[in-house]
């Protein structure tokens, strides 16, 4: 009973925190990346070089 609570609870968070996790690798690897755009992480209103 108890387990058919926790176990889809715990497979649904660590979906969430994965999903995190590689959405803040991502960001990470956009924003140290020169030749990716990152104009949403900015906070200027210059169009990116390129472009």
């Amino acid at each position: 009973m108890v387990l058919g609570l926790i176990l889809p609870s715990l497979i649904g968070f660590m979906f969430v925190m994965i999903a995190a996790y590689a959405g803040a690798l991502r960001a990470l690897e956009v924003y140290f990346d020169p030749e990716q755009n990152r104009i949403f992480l900015s906070d200027d209103y210059e169009p990116p070089d390129g472009q």
